[in-house]
């Protein structure tokens, strides 16, 4: 066929898509950290066919293997390219290969790879009502809080376990840590399935190996297999909550998202301060019983999930449409990029990824390595409060183990009041982009964090020091709902940044920040009743705000000089990026 005669078929398609720029070439490259698509308008292609310069189309390898760092940013600001895989966030740029008959009349290349439309019955934000879409976010948090409450009901276990294997307080504490380091190892091997089969399938294997772990650490007449049954059902319990929020990200538009977002935020922290009120509950009982109700609590969960919620990842919705379009077209050249990805990457070199880049990242980036510290400890505090609040309360205040659970409504008090806040921050945010020129840097993100860094060791200065039998107990539990303010607002502040500081490594640098966190998190109640007995209540609680007196810093500084540490690091985003 000569150039002209493509050149009229040209037009006449033009004519029936009603714009000429809605119909692309696209050739694809290759790297080790992402594959890219080459778009070309029709009339380059033209004069590039006419002129025998049309690239071929290379050989798909395993160095297009991909995480979810892939797919998870659109490149704005370089029309030249995009990301081959649909990314889960929603600046997107929504881009389709057309209709067989015309596309294959223009003698296009060989494969088609298709993005998802508005209007596509796939694009599931644009089709689920309003009610839906809040329906889906509290499933997702209601299950999220199970999975959180379930590391501290065993606050009150503990004893009862104890008691019933001889053990002493050191050994009968490892019901935490190890749910806790479960919860941050189980991302790395587990989130990797989601990325090639879906969100539901994830959720799925996830809720019922967490059901069958439970069933152990109930009734296991062993306290090895009590403790085995602990760390894997943290493990397997966190590929939902390492999933999960994408789930919002996926249905949810931008003008959407702020309150479902808030309300999946908090349900993580809600969760352990929730915990002891239900292990408080079943104190005088048997200790299985704790567990008999949150298996009822996980089991509706994992129907209503089953029956109720649809799977919602992007790349599988893809795969969905491009079945339709072949069985519509009868034309086998249209893909979507995770058919390629499932036949060209295992399990196991998805996996090895996953846990490589973390390591990577944490090591080779200080900043990255000085926030994730910074999260691990304030959430680490958080968890050593689960065996000092019992120590505190009933030696000051004499009080039974109900009402030493209702102390903890503290922290979840702190963080419930403070999270409406963010409507405003998210506010300000968006006036300082527009200030400048529409361009966001990820320095923006530190606000939260500014007031975080004040109020936390405020709340534990205040908490420190009205621990005393003569003062009222309420005085500590404003100081710990202080505190806990604090560390909603660092949490904010620091997962905002790392998402805008990082981007193409954005789920890495989460990861690695869970990882971190929650190994932080399971040591800290190991010898944290020793340090208060040690101590003394007043000058632990003293030392605690001390360290984090030291980290006030920390975000002016990074706020100040972040741009030039951003350009040192091998991972981070930086302004001649933009």
């Amino acid at each position: 066929m000569t150039a002209t005669e493509i050149r009229q078929k040209h037009e006449h398609a033009s004519t029936y898509l009603n714009t000429d720029s809605d119909i692309e070439i696209r050739t694809t490259n290759t790297s080790t950290t992402h594959q890219t698509t080459d778009t070309l308008p029709i009339d380059q292609y033209i004069n590039n066919k006419e002129n025998k310069s049309i690239p071929a189309l290379p050989t798909i390898t395993n160095n297009t293997a991909r995480t979810v760092e892939t797919y998870s940013n659109i490149d704005d600001n370089n029309p030249e390219h995009v990301y081959s895989m649909y990314p889960d966030e929603q600046n997107l740029r929504k881009e389709v290969t057309r209709a067989s008959e015309v596309a294959s009349s223009l003698n296009l290349p060989e494969n088609f790879e298709i993005f998802l439309e508005d209007n596509d019955p796939e694009n599931l934000a644009n089709n689920f009502s309003l009610t839906r879409k809040y329906y889906i976010t509290i499933l997702v948090s209601a299950t999220s809080m199970i999975i959180t409450i379930l590391s501290s009901c065993w606050t009150f276990v503990s004893p009862k376990v104890m008691e019933k294997f001889h053990l002493g307080h050191e050994v009968g504490v490892l019901g935490i840590s190890l749910f806790i380091f479960g919860l941050g190892v189980g991302p790395l091997f587990l989130s990797p399935l989601s990325e090639l089969y879906g969100r539901k399938p994830t959720f799925i294997l996830s809720l019922f190996m967490l059901i069958c772990w439970e069933i152990l650490t109930a009734w296991s007449k062993t306290y090895a297999g009590i403790m085995l049954g602990r760390f894997l059902s943290g493990f397997f319990g966190s590929a939902f909550l390492s999933v999960a929020g994408g789930v919002l990200t996926d249905i949810l538009s931008r003008s959407e998202i702020t309150i479902p977002m808030m309300i999946y935020s908090l349900s993580p922290f809600l969760g352990p301060a929730i915990g002891p009120i239900l292990g408080a509950a079943f104190y005088h009982d048997d200790y299985e019983w704790t567990f008999v109700v949150l298996l009822i609590a996980t089991g509706v969960s994992f129907v209503l999930l089953i029956v109720t919620l649809p799977e919602t990842y992007k790349p599988l919705l893809l795969i969905k449409k491009a079945k339709r379009i072949r069985t519509e077209t009868g034309d086998e050249r249209y893909y979507a990029p995770l058919e390629i990805s499932r036949k060209e990457t295992s399990i196991l070199s998805a996996v090895l990824l996953s846990v490589k880049r973390p390591f990577g990242l944490l090591l080779f980036d200080p900043m990255m390595g000085v926030l994730c510290f910074y999260t691990g400890l304030e959430l680490a505090i958080v968890y050593l409060f689960f065996v000092a609040f019992p120590y505190i309360y009933k030696k000051l205040y004499r009080m039974t183990p109900a009402e030493i659970g209702c102390t903890y409504l503290g922290l979840a008090v702190g963080m419930i009041i403070i999270a409406p806040t963010t409507f405003i921050l998210q506010k300000r945010y968006l006036q300082r982009v527009k200030d400048n020129d529409g361009k966001s840097l990820p320095e923006f993100r530190f606000e939260p964090l500014f007031y975080g860094a004040f109020l936390s060791p405020m709340g534990l200065m205040i908490f420190a020091w009205t621990c005393y039998s003569h003062v009222h107990w309420i005085g500590s539990i404003i100081g710990a709902g202080v505190f806990g303010s604090g560390v909603f607002y660092i949490f904010n502040g620091v997962f905002g940044y790392t998402v805008d500081a990082y981007r193409l490594y954005a789920a890495t640098g989460m990861a690695c920040n869970s990882f971190v966190r929650s190994f932080m998190s399971g040591v800290f109640p190991l010898f944290g009743l020793q340090m208060y007995e040690r101590m003394g209540i007043n000058w632990a609680g003293f030392f605690l705000s001390c360290l984090n007196i030291l980290m006030i810093p920390v975000p002016f500084l990074f706020n100040k000089y972040g741009a030039y540490l951003r350009s040192k690091s091998p991972y981070s985003w930086d302004d001649e990026d933009t």
